[in-house]
């Protein structure tokens, strides 16, 4: 038994709802019509940790720096090496330009003659640093590499998948985050991240007063991490490395290194499975040097996760690459 029905015609709807959708559509208009004649300041979305850390480096690599050597790779290069601490031991400045595990070689390369670019004839060496984790990887997403390319070229980056994405996309939401909100309110980090340093703009100064690196501020838990252990070259890094080789500017250093993993997650060749791996992957790459003193095991008590080491680990391991480059000279 029904005690009312309700009949809605087209018209209906209009006269009730058609104020709000034109008011929607106008405000989509203007904010869409205000990014393409230049109105809104350039697309910068420090909205979360990824996009963060991206638009950061990405920013450094086109500032002046009086550093000659650069390090270049995934998170765990940018969280394993205290690149201002590495340039107190060699004596010269040092600038961390590391993002994420999700950015290919090439892109990673498109930094370096960014900075290149901005600091002509000054780069001397390039140290490549990246882990197992990372070298296994067979596809990444094309949305990293977007944003970073993105952003150099002044334009709003495409928004992740999902409805309520590209419902943002179309109303015009994502250029007003990225240009607008992003550089006028400060962004809460989330977890261990908002934790340790508070706001999108915290991330940002800490990588700046630290030449470019940052610190994972988890702790790595064994019984929680259940991915294989088993590592190999992923078969992309083939091209990726020949491609990343030319890219770099004529008469530069390349040196490449494998971070280390936790002792109690890997198996018990790791350490003679990394030194091939890096072997295979020097020659690809035509690098000048591989860095094969550097550690592939360290004690589980320096990793914030399997890829990443904590503050404490950092410093040692630091030292270890200052020692392992001092003997390049």
């Amino acid at each position: 038994m029904r005690s009312h029905r309700y009949q809605f015609t087209a018209q209906d709807v209009f006269r009730h709802f058609g104020p709000l959708i034109a008011a929607v559509a106008l405000l989509a208009g203007l904010l869409h019509g205000a990014a393409v004649l230049g109105w809104l300041p350039a697309p910068r979305p420090t909205v979360d940790v990824d996009r963060t850390i991206l638009v950061h480096q990405a920013e450094a690599s086109r500032r002046p720096h009086p550093a000659r050597t650069l390090l270049i790779g995934d998170s765990s290069c940018l969280m394993d090496v205290a690149a201002g601490r590495l340039g107190e031991i060699l004596g010269e400045p040092v600038l961390n330009l590391a993002t994420l595990s999700y950015l290919d070689l090439p892109t990673h390369a498109v930094l370096v003659r960014e900075f290149d670019r901005a600091n002509p004839g000054r780069l001397q060496r390039v140290i490549l640093l990246m882990h197992p984790e990372s070298l296994r990887l067979r596809v990444v997403p094309e949305y990293f590499r977007r944003q970073v390319l993105d952003f150099l070229a002044g334009r709003d980056s495409p928004a992740k998948t999902g409805m309520a994405r590209r419902i943002e996309q179309v109303l015009g939401v994502q250029r007003l985050r990225g240009r607008v909100l992003s550089r006028a309110t400060p962004w809460p980090l989330p977890g261990a991240y908002g934790r340790f340093y508070g706001f999108s703009r915290d991330l940002e100064l800490f990588m700046e007063e630290n030449a470019g690196s940052a610190v994972d501020p988890h702790r790595f838990v064994p019984e929680r991490e259940g991915a294989s252990a088993e590592y190999r070259l992923a078969p992309r890094f083939e091209s990726e490395s020949r491609r990343f080789r030319q890219l770099l500017p004529e008469g530069v250093q390349l040196l490449v290194g494998i971070t280390p993993s936790p002792r109690s997650f890997v198996l018990p060749d790791h350490t003679d499975r990394c030194r091939s791996m890096l072997q295979q992957w020097a020659a690809w790459l035509e690098a000048d040097r591989a860095l094969e003193s550097l550690p592939a095991v360290l004690p589980d008590d320096q990793f914030a996760s399997r890829a990443h080491l904590n503050a404490q680990g950092r410093l040692p391991y630091t030292r270890q690459l200052a020692r392992a480059l001092q003997a390049d000279r």
